[in-house]
């Protein structure tokens, strides 16, 4: 599995179109944190998400190396954080998530389920970017806009097929969240934007 994968199809999830509003889906009204698991082609990775509106922060570790993704929806701006090689890389969010934060894109709900105790409403994704990167699936979305669970696939041209993506969160505590926990940490050293897939051991640009 490349890790630069992983990465990318969460990046390509994480700010797509709530139907209920034209934000970064999963940029609920409230702040929370939750235990949060996803699966890649099948293997599956485990972390946390913290959240407060407009940013969100998601911590993981992949191959045994720690990574933090810090989203800044107003500044469409992400940040991948190697808390142990002490750098980071900042870059705008994928074409396809710009995409997807339209208002346009709202969907009518297709039903609703309990995901682990909190009462969602799930729409479906079906968008290509102008560079061809598709997502299609199913979010699952709470009242408050936290986003519960995806199921779906990220397609790009040139690839031999879709990357499958599931995400579910579990232990949902709502409450305020540490303003500096969505912030960069100060000593980083920042990294060309091309380093990005090289971190993630793809190849590099």
């Amino acid at each position: 599995m490349r890790r630069w994968m992983v990465m990318l199809s969460l990046l390509l999830f994480a700010a797509a179109p709530s139907a209920a509003q034209a934000r970064m889906l999963g940029d609920a009204a409230i702040a929370y944190s939750a235990e949060r698991t996803v699966t890649v082609n099948g293997q599956t990775y485990r972390g946390m998400v913290f959240h407060r509106p407009g940013y969100d922060r998601h911590e993981q570790e992949i191959h045994g190396v720690a990574e933090v993704i810090i989203l800044d929806a107003a500044a469409k701006r992400a940040y991948l954080i190697l808390p142990m090689l002490k750098t980071y890389v900042a870059f705008a969010f994928p074409e396809l998530m710009a995409d997807l934060d339209s208002a346009a894109l709202r969907r009518a709900p297709v039903g609703h389920d309990t995901v682990n105790g909190i009462r969602t409403t799930k729409y479906r994704i079906d968008e290509t970017a102008a560079n061809g990167t598709r997502a299609r699936g199913f979010v699952w979305v709470s009242d408050k806009g936290v986003l519960m669970r995806i199921a779906g696939t990220v397609a790009r041209p040139g690839d031999s097929k879709p990357v499958t993506i599931r995400m579910e969160l579990a232990n949902l505590a709502v409450g305020p969240q540490d303003p500096a926990l969505f912030r960069l940490p100060s000593g980083l050293v920042e990294l060309p934007s091309g380093a990005v897939r090289g971190l993630l051991g793809g190849k590099p640009g």
